[in-house]
């Protein structure tokens, strides 16, 4: 039986069905973390990337070493994503499931914008994505059926002040998923996207800090149904990597409490 190994990685976690293996990255924290979670628990093998191991080791404390694979690696050094797929392939053979949750969010003024900041948050956010897909996509490297899914944000559909490189990284991957699933379709690959709403997580804590009580206040009355949980997420991203979700392919699905649909 395969067990735990760690070698260099940014956030990557794959799930499997059965016997296989999905990989899934940001598994470090927040939706990736409770995606790969849910992911062994519900009876699938995961391969969880991020940069940091200790965290990644974290992720899947308590869990059979026979659930996981642990492979660190900075996924938005976009000139070593071929070396990472490599050792996935190496590691775990074809893949079942991909789920990009990698990601960082910058919150700034346009007049405080730069060029370093743009590239952090597209390589991250939007290259790796793309890339990855291209990657698993080629033969050998994915099973029959495979499911791959990235994790977008409501950012990309409704203005906020501050987040205009955010929103366009998110807005990106979502455009790249018609085209594309349409593309891996033809290999029998489905591609989907999830659009959270705001979702209680570190990202968001560190967000809420620099908000006043009543900013916050007001966040949280713009969703009826209250602020999401990462299982809110993960759950559905569990569904569309299932086959369940074997008639679903170049979607993209708001889950936000009702954020989009309330009245103004």
């Amino acid at each position: 039986l395969l067990t735990s190994v760690t070698v260099p990685v940014l956030g990557l976690l794959f799930m499997s069905r059965d016997n296989n293996w999905i990989v899934v990255t940001g598994a470090s924290s927040g939706i990736g973390r409770c995606t790969a979670r849910t992911i062994i628990e519900r009876g699938s093998k995961v391969v969880l990337t991020s940069r940091t191991a200790v965290k990644l080791e974290e992720t899947v404390k308590g869990y059979s070493e026979e659930k996981y694979v642990i492979i660190p690696w900075d996924l938005s050094d976009l000139d070593s994503l071929q070396d990472y797929t490599k050792k996935v392939k190496e590691t775990v053979g074809p893949i079942s499931g991909f789920v990009h949750c990698a990601g960082i969010q910058k919150t700034m003024p346009l007049s405080l914008m730069k060029k370093q900041t743009i590239y952090d948050l597209f390589n991250l956010n939007t290259f790796s994505a793309m890339l990855l897909v291209s990657m698993f996509s080629k033969n050998g490297y994915y099973m029959e059926n495979a499911s791959f899914i990235f994790v977008s944000s409501v950012s990309a559909h409704k203005g906020a002040v501050g987040q205009s490189i955010y929103a366009a990284s998110k807005g990106a991957i979502e455009g790249f998923i018609p085209a594309t699933a349409s593309e891996l379709a033809l290999k029998g690959i489905r591609l989907n996207a999830v659009v959270p709403g705001i979702v209680k997580t570190e990202m968001v804590d560190d967000f809420f800090k620099n908000l006043s009580d009543e900013q916050k206040k007001a966040f949280e009355d713009s969703y009826p149904l209250g602020l999401g949980d990462p299982i809110d997420v993960a759950n559905l991203i569990e569904y569309l990597l299932s086959d369940k979700a074997k008639w679903i392919t170049g979607e993209c699905y708001k889950i936000d409490g009702g954020h989009m649909i309330r009245k103004a």
